[in-house]
């Protein structure tokens, strides 16, 4: 058996990425019993939507919903959604919604949520302009208050929420 870790994810998520037909199984597979399943399906969903977030949009709605009811003991799991929901709601309430689940996790007692919460609510003030200054906030309080972690995590989407020109370079679509 292959051990699992991040080559793992990556060449999963390029399978899938590759034969588009597999999402549909990997979704099933976030909602497995087996709480390890989920884990390692929640990160290979984060691998693909760093590469193409459209293979998931159909399943933002079941994604939020998901990440809505998983234990707090599930914080693996809870950190990859934390990153896959944002990327993946498409319409204007899937990202409301996504922002109260954000915010819910910018509460947890996981560290690695927390930094999901920032990024994601980040990545959300970048799309829905009314949620700018919800994450600017999140920022700031994660700037004075934060770990060491979540003051880098908020570092970074700082960077990128005040200069998306940033972001596009290091993504290489400069126009």
């Amino acid at each position: 058996m292959k051990r699992w870790g991040l080559p793992a994810a990556r060449d999963l998520a390029a399978q899938i990425l590759a034969d588009k037909s597999a999402v549909r199984c990997l979704v099933r597979e976030l909602f497995d019993d087996d709480v390890e399943v989920r884990k390692r399906a929640a990160d290979v969903a984060r691998r693909i939507t760093e590469k193409d977030a459209r293979l998931l949009e159909p399943y933002a709605y079941e994604l939020a919903g998901l990440l809505e009811t998983l234990p707090t003991e599930e914080s693996r799991t809870r950190w990859h959604l934390g990153l896959v929901v944002p990327r993946v709601a498409h319409t204007r309430m899937q990202r409301l919604r996504a922002a109260r689940i954000m915010s819910l996790l910018a509460q947890d007692e996981s560290n690695v949520v927390r930094c999901s919460a920032v990024e994601g609510l980040g990545l959300l003030a970048m799309q829905e302009a009314s949620l700018r200054y919800e994450a600017e906030e999140m920022i700031e309080r994660f700037l004075r208050e934060g770990t060491k972690a979540m003051k880098s995590r908020a570092r970074h989407v700082k960077t990128f929420l005040f200069y998306p020109a940033l972001k596009r370079c290091r993504d290489g679509n400069v126009r």
